[in-house]
């Protein structure tokens, strides 16, 4: 059986989302991609993907003669939104099925000004109306694309573009040690760390060696430094800098509890929370806020800790309560146990299913197209 070709078109690539791309069976899977911003992907990890520049991007396309197109969202941002465009554009050209995955839960009031939105209020209701499956991965994205076409076929429950989290990259592969907390993201203010710093440096007084380790960058360095030294925490937390997205299983294993405290912001809001997942599976809880779609993918207790957005008490009760549980190993093995639902083969199969099924209503509309032709020929 031919295999079906499937274009999937980014502005930026990293590599946990593109690596899972490996998993598709019958389906051929063709990356276009504009930056690969993030430096964690090898040679090795760039397979079937292709950097173009978007003034080639419809020729690019209309070349390799897809069968399915997966077109940007038109709501990440203004180059989005022209990669949406050149995505619809292709789709008509080319005659492939359009699917397109929703991410983006903000209201569009608080996203978009006056001009912006009327140029999406006139895009979005065709863009939308013309997909053959519009892959929303949380109900905020549902709301913004019902918003515009309240008739768009709408598909959930598939952790598209992120894909879930890959357990058999991300497990336990060492030893926890003892007290040992930590971070993994960007260091911005959106991730909430003002109020994470605050719970820990409580926690820390009641919890001898308590270590916080914090991964990533960010414009939100220096405050985090500064307030270390305000109040005498350089030997509590430890700022490991950037780390690969293959070295990330080591340092979640270590640790005995991961923080992951976002907060909604006018603009942004979790849309996944891609992070948590990734510590549950190498068996470390993750304490995460309320904030966004977290809810939705994760439940209080069942290898995760909720607390309300913006609460550095909620954090430190939070991490109180856990290391003085006597049920931690339970917790733990736990945490892998619940997010093996979000395994990215699983969700890479759900994908393969949807492409295979728009490809045949398609052959099926061709099918009715031609007996037709032919029925009015004869007559």
């Amino acid at each position: 059986m031919k295999k079906i070709r499937a274009v999937f078109i980014s502005e930026a690539i990293r590599r946990d989302s593109h690596a899972p791309l490996r998993f598709f069976k019958d389906v051929e899977p063709v990356h276009l991609y504009l930056n690969a911003p993030y430096g964690d992907m090898s040679k090795e990890d760039f397979f079937g993907s292709r950097q173009v520049k978007i003034n080639n991007l419809l020729s690019e396309i209309i070349a390799l003669k897809p069968d399915v197109i997966q077109g940007a969202e038109p709501f990440g941002s203004k180059l989005s939104l022209k990669l949406a465009y050149i995505s619809y554009k292709a789709a008509r050209k080319t005659g492939a099925k359009l699917v397109v995955p929703i991410l983006e839960n903000r209201p569009i009031e608080e996203r978009f000004n006056t001009f912006q939105k009327i140029i999406l209020k006139f895009f979005c209701k065709t863009y939308f109306n013309s997909a053959s499956a519009i892959v929303v991965l949380n109900r905020g994205a549902e709301v913004n694309v019902k918003r515009f076409a309240p008739e768009a076929k709408i598909k959930r429950g598939i952790v598209w573009g992120v894909w879930g989290v890959d357990t058999r990259l991300f497990k336990k592969v060492c030893g926890k040690k003892p007290n040992t907390i930590i971070y993994v993201g960007r260091w911005i203010e959106d991730k909430g760390l003002k109020y994470m710093l605050e719970g820990f440096k409580k926690a820390q007084e009641k919890i001898p060696n308590l270590l916080l380790r914090l991964a990533g960058q960010g414009d939100f360095e220096g405050y985090m430094r500064d307030y270390c030294g305000t109040n005498n925490l350089e030997k509590n937390v430890e700022f490991i800098g950037m780390v690969k997205n293959t070295a990330l299983p080591k340092y979640f294993s270590e640790a005995e509890l991961s923080i992951y405290p976002s907060i909604t912001q006018k603009r942004w809001e979790e849309q996944v929370g891609t992070v948590n997942f990734q510590s549950m599976a190498c068996e470390t809880p993750a304490l995460t806020t309320k904030s966004g779609a977290i809810p939705e993918y994760l439940q209080d207790g069942e290898g995760a800790i909720l607390v309300d957005e913006r609460d550095s008490e909620a954090i430190y009760g939070g991490i109180i309560s856990y290391f003085a549980s006597k049920e931690k190993t339970k917790l733990q093995r736990r945490a892998r146990q619940f997010v093996m639902r979000y395994d990215i083969k699983g969700e890479i199969e759900k994908a393969e299913k949807l492409f295979i099924e728009v490809c045949k209503k398609n052959k099926g509309v061709h099918r009715e197209q031609e007996r037709v032709a032919s029925n009015n020929i004869n007559n």
